[in-house]
């Protein structure tokens, strides 16, 4: 127990003192948010998520591709930014927090008062394929009860929500699909705050998924200090100067309160 309370007493010293700390979210961010990465739903699909997130499976198996899609966006505005979320918020507000990167595309540190990189794009709006219209993604969401229970007694059809209201075109999230590129403001974005961090925090992500993997090396390259807050292991693990196996809310929000002991205004 001392030597983990000394580990974040020491990883919170060197965030404070950092000159440009970047940090870099990836799904484990949000599971405490109730959001599940969904691979971990993959009981619930008839086919392999990574095979349901592309152009592709929209026009040849739209009943599968939308449903695979309202089912996270119905989940993502039930949900609410956790004490992880509010940690990074507050540690941005006092000027903590050069940049955030996110591979996540629920809007959950927005909703928190972030301002965030989207390397993945958002599942908050939709737009549509052949006009270029935007909305709100609710707007694909079936208005009519039980449309989840007629998927899993293969009864689900995608109704009049999964097209555009302006001209009748498809609507598809505003996320990068397989297949896709990232987008390239984005991209510089998050490649140029890598390569000027002197501190990179990885939270909640396997650092599996490229090319958004590559920021940390990025940052490792340029002389940073890396710290790996994730529950399973990542292949840079051993690379970073802290690894912290545990759940992000629980040691973003020790980081915070060392920082800022409570009673104290979270000013840097």
């Amino acid at each position: 127990m001392r030597e983990r309370i000394e580990l974040v007493d020491d990883f919170a010293a060197a965030w404070q003192n950092a000159g440009c700390p970047v940090v870099f979210t990836g799904a484990g961010m949000s599971t405490e948010s109730g959001l599940p990465d969904f691979r971990s739903a993959r009981g619930l699909w008839k086919r392999r998520p990574e095979s349901l997130a592309t152009l592709d499976a929209l026009q040849r198996i739209p009943a599968e591709f939308y449903f695979f899609y309202q089912w996270r966006i119905a989940r993502l505005w039930a949900a609410a930014p956790n004490a992880g979320h509010e940690a990074l918020a507050a540690l941005a507000d006092a000027g903590l927090v050069r940049r955030l990167i996110t591979q996540n595309v629920d809007g959950l540190h927005q909703r928190a008062g972030s301002e965030a990189t989207e390397l993945h794009g958002t599942l908050r709006t939709v737009s549509c394929l052949r006009c270029g219209a935007a909305y709100d993604s609710r707007r694909l969401l079936p208005a009519a009860p039980g449309w989840e229970e007629a998927y899993q007694a293969g009864r689900y059809l995608p109704g009049r929500e999964c097209a555009c209201p302006a001209c009748g075109g498809s609507l598809r999230p505003d996320v990068v699909l397989f297949g896709e590129a990232l987008p390239p403001a984005a991209w510089d974005e998050a490649v140029n705050a890598s390569k000027a961090a002197d501190l990179f925090v990885v939270v909640g992500s396997s650092l599996a998924v490229g090319p958004a993997n590559l920021c940390p090396e990025f940052a490792l390259a340029g002389g940073a200090r890396l710290a790996i807050i994730n529950q399973e292991a990542t292949s840079l693990d051993g690379r970073a100067a802290w690894v912290f196996r545990d759940k992000a809310a629980g040691v973003l929000t020790a980081v915070r309160e060392r920082i800022f002991p409570p009673g104290v205004e979270d000013k840097a």
